[in-house]
């Protein structure tokens, strides 16, 4: 690819639709790639070995056979990929769902040990924690990276998946002998309890016993999320709008040969959306141990690259069925693949017993909207009088947090949702072994970002009886959201000036989320390194919440990487809590474009048991200050927790 003008700031695609006769050379070029990659899944196991070439874009048009040949090999991997999908995903799932509870097991000896170790006087806190990570270290760099299949390996040459744990096994490899000088402790005898039997040993051994489990459940976890990102996120959804363009330009060439017709408008079409999967596979091939790749590990281009997509494949489809219908000759219409219609049959969807159950007609949408919209006024009027009157900010941040958990119930009641809170079995003995020192550790709740409801949500679920007995709360409690700045930007435009449902443009509503609420906030155009610091600092007085996928998801399996800079500006004490939100992208999904298609429906919330950053996030080296493994492990137990790995 030629490389771009430092200076054009545009997206990648708009760049591309500047020289055609290149760009499509591109296009012939990667997708040339993406066959022989993954020709190794037995897609083409009916063509003959030598013949599955990419026939090349010519000036003009392009002869019918040629077309027809692009979409055999397209519509190949488009029927046989949900079904490899579903082999491959369950080979990773079982491994990772049967190491979980195990991994817990070793969260609550680390945490006895822990205990025992200061109660005898050897040391602190961070003594303990020191003597932890020298094993840690040491199993991890003689952890067994997991062998690649030859699909993985083919594409990993290509740039779109890596071995996990390799980044993290090298560094340690090269940290060399790093144990702490503590060898009289290793040997002492201590007790704990572990998968419901007392056991004894010395502190080197039950600390490797953590440790090891640490390790095979991230390496399950890394292979889990490796797995879902190449076939889902790039293989599944990609293929999809790649059948799009090729059925489009086999319907569109036989329409010229039935009919003269006037095509040029969706020819456009199609070379724009070509651009955009150009530009998707460029994304899928930025290295995630960087500190800041540009589109698809960080912010929010990738999430709006997807939604135009679907989108645009929307509506292209629309648009040559019509020419289809009107000209009225034998060509086959165009349907939306499955996935981008959310009609897919398969594992690791959606829960088939959560999500829309019902839809308003338009009247009744209109009006529940105007309610809504009351509400939210009514909520921006009592946090403009809390910015003015109310002078002590701890106060005026507890009455900022009240005015948002009854904004959120009003919320679901107006559109009529339904919240079910579900713990996990292993919460309480987690938190029981947190003991009293549980208060003064910090908080992260780490919940999945599906949904434009994702935040009403919250605030149900932070409140309900379940969650609060399950914390020990005797009542809700505050917490510091990071969170980025024009969160409520689409509103009324009142000559230049947006106002938002709140009633207040844009930047006052971000400056009360700041200084009423508390919120850290996040610059769109920004990483969040720095700003996850604040929240790391706010943690020491109340719990946080990070959304680490950054955005709300374009369809609804769709689960972007976790951004791991949020992860590596975590403290090490922290104890990080998953929460998945089942079924929630159906209520408001995020396509189309400006989309206020709102449904009633049921949520059915999964909270996760606690998880130490002490034994989990690796050690706070320098070379080590890129948490790719931990950003992988927390995005499988999103997965994990939030789709049904059964059959739909």
């Amino acid at each position: 690819m030629t490389p771009r003008d430092k200076s054009d700031t545009r997206p990648l695609h708009e760049t591309l639709l500047d020289d055609l006769e290149q760009m499509l050379a591109i296009y012939d070029q990667s997708v040339q790639l993406m066959l022989e990659a993954v020709c190794h899944d037995g897609y083409f196991d009916e063509f003959d070995a030598d013949a599955v070439v990419w026939p090349k874009s010519r000036s003009g048009t392009m002869d019918m056979e040629a077309l027809q040949f692009r979409a055999q090999l397209v519509d190949a991997i488009f029927q046989g990929l949900p079904e490899v999908r579903n082999e491959r995903l369950d080979e990773a799932y079982r491994p990772f769902a049967a190491l979980f509870p195990q991994y817990h097991t070793g969260s609550r000896i680390y945490l006895q040990l822990r205990r025992q170790f200061v109660e005898r006087g050897r040391g602190d806190a961070k003594d303990f924690l020191r003597l932890y990570q020298s094993l840690y270290l040491k199993a991890l760099a003689q952890a067994e990276l997991h062998a690649p299949e030859a699909v993985e390996e083919a594409l990993a040459q290509v740039h779109i998946t890596q071995v996990p744990m390799s980044h993290a096994r090298a560094v340690a490899e090269a940290l060399g002998n790093v144990e702490a000088d503590e060898g009289t402790h290793w040997a002492e005898e201590y007790s704990c309890e572990r998968d419901g039997e007392r056991i004894e040993g010395s502190l080197r051994d039950l600390l490797q016993d953590v440790a090891q489990r640490t390790l095979d459940l991230i390496a399950a976890g890394g292979l889990l999320s490796t797995r879902y990102n190449y076939l889902t996120n790039f293989g599944w959804f990609g293929v999809s709008v790649w059948k799009v363009i090729v059925d489009a330009e086999v319907a569109l060439a036989q329409l010229r040969e039935a009919s003269d017709v006037e095509l040029d408008g969706i020819d456009d079409d199609v070379l724009h959306i070509k651009a955009l999967l150009i530009e998707f596979l460029h994304a899928h091939q930025e290295d995630p141990t960087k500190l800041r790749p540009r589109l698809y590990w960080y912010g929010q281009e990738y999430s709006y690259l997807t939604r135009d997509m679907i989108d645009l494949s929307v509506k292209l489809i629309g648009d040559v069925n019509a020419q289809i219908d009107r000209v009225g000759q034998s060509v086959s219409r165009m349907e939306i693949p499955a996935l981008l219609a959310d009609t897919a049959r398969g594992r690791f969807l959606e829960y088939p017993d959560v999500g829309r159950r019902g839809q308003f007609s338009k009247l009744q949408r209109g009006m529940r909207f105007a309610r809504w919209m009351g509400t939210s006024l009514k909520i921006g009027r009592q946090k403009k009088k809390l910015l003015e009157r109310e002078a002590d900010p701890i106060r005026r941040r507890e009455a900022g947090w009240r005015t948002w958990l009854d904004w959120g119930r009003r919320t679901l009641d107006i559109f009529d949702i339904r919240v079910n809170v579900y713990i996990d079995p292993h919460f309480e003995a987690i938190v029981r072994d947190l003991g009293a020192d549980a208060e003064d550790r910090r908080l992260i709740f780490l919940p999945t970002h599906q949904s434009l409801f994702d935040h009403p949500v919250l605030y149900k679920v932070l409140q309900s009886r379940e969650f609060m007995n399950a914390m020990g709360w005797q009542r809700p409690e505050p917490c510091v959201i990071l969170a980025r700045t024009g969160l409520a930007r689409s509103g009324i435009k009142i000559g230049s000036k947006q106002i938002t449902q709140f009633g207040m443009t844009s930047e006052v509503f971000d400056q009360i989320l700041e200084n009423v609420d508390g919120y850290v906030m996040l610059e769109r155009s920004h990483a969040a390194g720095h700003t996850t610091q604040r929240v790391a600092q706010a943690l020491t007085e109340r719990p946080g919440v990070i959304y680490p996928m950054a955005t709300t998801a374009a369809f609804a399996i769709q689960q972007f990487p976790l951004q791991h800079g949020v992860f590596a500006q975590l403290p090490q004490d922290v104890v990080i809590v998953p929460i998945a939100y089942r079924g929630l992208h159906a209520l408001w999904p995020k396509c189309p474009k400006g989309n206020i298609n709102i449904n009633p429906g049921q949520v059915d919330v999964w909270v996760s048991p606690p998880m130490l950053g002490e034994t989990t996030l690796l050690p706070k080296r320098r070379s080590l200050r890129i948490q790719s493994e931990a950003a992988a492990l927390f995005q499988a137990v999103h997965i994990a927790t939030l789709l049904n790995p059964e059959e739909s």
